[in-house]
């Protein structure tokens, strides 16, 4: 398991302890948050990249059976027919869907039970996490609901929410969210080359992107998933020079 795994029982760290990390081996020092954070540095990037990988997840999302990696099967055969796409898919695609399992009975006379764990829904899942902070915060949600604007929208309040204990909260959401991506987008090998220098302009401050960036596997563009900004192979140099320079 990560060493950066969250651990709930926030009241057992003593003052100081990055929150995001797991408790240390018996004698052994408590990881420190950076002053004035509630996190270390290296959880503030670890949370940023998965909001970025949670983007880049979602756009390869297929809900044709296989094309994402669903290899689940059907099961035994003549055991009920099956639909021609992936509903675990489609589910985590689908803003209505939620965490709860539902229970009805239909109108054949039987009940009918949802899955204890039913996928969830990525787009509630980060919105949710834009409105609980910009309550905190008495800001102004996010205008739109697309998956990049939310996560870049989260990704900005971050120096922001890892002053705070809220930030167990968005760190869970968001590992929950790579974890149930992640079978089903597949893990190319991907070779990080650093973090996004492009600067962004979110209409109240300029700051550097940040998110990381992966040698392309198909192509010759890079591409940052976390802010759109693309370098085609002509700006190669360019891009060298800004990433030995942050």
């Amino acid at each position: 398991m990560s060493d950066t795994l969250a651990d709930h029982d926030i009241a057992a760290r003593p003052d100081g302890a990055c929150l995001l990390h797991r408790p240390p081996p018996e004698g052994k020092p408590w990881h420190r948050a950076d002053p004035g954070y509630a996190t270390c540095s290296g959880c503030l990037d670890r949370l940023r990249a998965r909001l970025a990988d949670i983007v880049d997840r979602y756009h390869r999302l297929d809900p044709t059976p296989g094309a994402s990696g669903d290899h689940r099967g059907r099961g035994a055969p003549g055991y009920g027919s099956r639909p021609p796409v992936s509903l675990h898919i489609i589910a985590m695609r689908d803003p209505r869907s939620g965490a709860g399992a539902h229970v009805w009975l239909a109108a054949d006379g039987r009940v009918h039970t949802e899955p204890e764990h039913p996928p969830l829904s990525v787009r509630n899942v980060l919105e949710t996490l834009a409105v609980d902070v910009a309550e905190h915060r008495g800001i102004t949600p996010p205008d739109r609901r697309d998956i990049p604007h939310l996560a870049g929208w989260i990704d900005r309040q971050l120096d922001w929410i890892t002053r705070r204990p809220l930030v167990v909260d968005v760190d869970t959401a968001v590992r929950n969210l790579v974890a149930q991506l992640a079978p089903v987008t597949g893990d190319p090998a991907r070779r990080s080359i650093g973090t996004c220098p492009n600067t962004v302009d979110d209409g109240e401050h300029t700051h550097e992107c940040g998110a990381r960036l992966y040698a392309p596997t198909n192509g010759d563009t890079i591409r940052c998933s976390a802010c759109g900004r693309a370098w085609p192979r002509d700006e190669w140099l360019r891009l060298g020079d800004l990433l030995q320079a942050s």
